[in-house]
């Protein structure tokens, strides 16, 4: 038996299949132009990472209007004017022989008015603490229109070839906004009960089941938001049994909203997402993702073997090496550059700590990608990568 047997075996999600179970979790760069529209460099990172043996790359955070993102320069989706770069992306991603998969979300509440300079809305009343926006909140008219925004967005993901679409129902954003009692304090049709709560994500489904094949859709779930009335595994069967009976592809597992992201990270750590995958895996048929801090193929090998998820998905150990898979297959393993995060705890989150302050993406390791702009010039950038990657190892040690 192969070392890799079940991370290289092919899976079945809805009609499409993976050539194996390694993915590329979602990522968000923060790379795109101020009116959403994809950039160069954001379509060379993804192409750089559909490269390298992925079964599936999930491209992050693509938000359904200007008013759904986080920070200046996310994705965008919907518009006659995205449509061109996206069918691009998808067309590198499948010519490179991974499934391409696009997350649509929008940040709702979670959203800073301060980096994009739209409002901030959400189902009721609620502040981030480390953002203190107040959400202004949504009319039913204005829950309708954004309805019909993810509908264009979805129909425009499955237009531009995108083979599956996956819809963010965790971390806080829209969706798990209005599913959560934490969040959703209103008293009319879209609060109180769970069928209320509910209806925000079945409206859209059901407006989008005639135009787009439900079997592509995909949803990342919520194990636990670490809040005594927020969701957790306890709470979520409602939002499952909704997804099973439109028969979506695979669910992907995390935890933690915006306000409880320390204890997001720790539990990441401790490698508690596999358990949510697992735990998930006992209520539904649907294939499950597992994800979090996973750093190489052998822990998503003995996951696959633990039974605590169907497939697996990796994003930092991919950033800081995207040829972290393919040297591991051609038994190089000592030349993978590791992600700084993953030696030591809490050492780097150079990635995330970007794109919360609204700059993009960047990452120190040697061996990750580099801009077009980058890469054009001489090796000197390099070099000062190196240089300082080796000073941060030298105070590891």
């Amino acid at each position: 038996m192969k070392k890799f047997d079940l991370s290289l075996k092919p899976i079945k999600l809805g009609n499409v299949v993976l050539k194996n179970r390694m993915v590329c979790s979602p990522i968000s760069l923060n790379m795109s132009e101020k009116n959403g529209v994809l950039t160069e460099n954001l379509i060379s990172f993804f192409t750089n990472i559909a490269k390298n043996n992925l079964g599936m790359v999930i491209v992050g955070n693509a938000c359904v209007s200007n008013i759904g993102k986080g920070a200046a320069n996310e994705i965008v989706i919907g518009k006659k004017i995205h449509f061109e770069k996206l069918r691009k992306l998808a067309k590198n991603i499948k010519e490179n022989g991974a499934v391409a998969c696009l997350q649509i979300a929008h940040m709702g509440a979670q959203g800073n008015t301060h980096y994009t300079g739209e409002r901030v809305v959400g189902p009721s009343p609620y502040i981030v603490p480390d953002i203190g926006i107040e959400a202004e909140v949504l009319t039913i008219d204005e829950i309708k229109e954004i309805e019909n925004e993810y509908v264009d967005a979805i129909v425009q993901a499955d237009d531009a070839g995108f083979d599956l679409i996956e819809i963010m129902t965790a971390h806080g954003y829209l969706i798990h906004q209005f599913l959560s009692e934490h969040t959703n304090k209103r008293n009319d049709e879209y609060g109180g009960s769970e069928k209320n709560r509910l209806r925000f994500l079945k409206n859209i489904l059901d407006k989008v089941k005639t135009k787009v094949d439900t079997s592509k859709f995909a949803a990342k779930i919520t194990g636990n938001d670490f809040l005594p009335n927020g969701l957790d595994f306890k709470k979520i069967k409602f939002l499952i049994d909704l997804l099973d009976s439109y028969n979506f592809a695979y669910y992907q597992v995390t935890a933690g909203i915006y306000e409880t992201a320390k204890q997001k990270y720790i539990q990441m750590k401790k490698g508690s997402y596999w358990d949510y995958a697992q735990k998930l895996k006992e209520i539904t048929k649907t294939p499950v993702m597992a994800q979090g801090s996973i750093t190489s193929i052998e822990e998503g090998e003995e996951i696959l073997k633990k039974k605590q998820g169907d497939l697996w998905g990796m994003a930092q150990a991919l950033i800081a090496d995207p040829q972290i898979i393919t040297k591991t297959l051609n038994n190089q393993v000592d030349e993978v550059y590791k992600c700084i995060s993953h030696i030591k705890v809490g050492s780097c989150h150079r990635c995330r700590y970007l794109k919360q302050k609204d700059k993009s993406f960047d990452c120190v390791t040697p061996g990750s990608w580099r801009r077009l702009d980058e890469i054009s010039q001489s090796g000197s950038k390099r070099k000062k990568d190196l240089q300082f990657w080796n000073t941060i190892i030298s105070k590891l040690d």
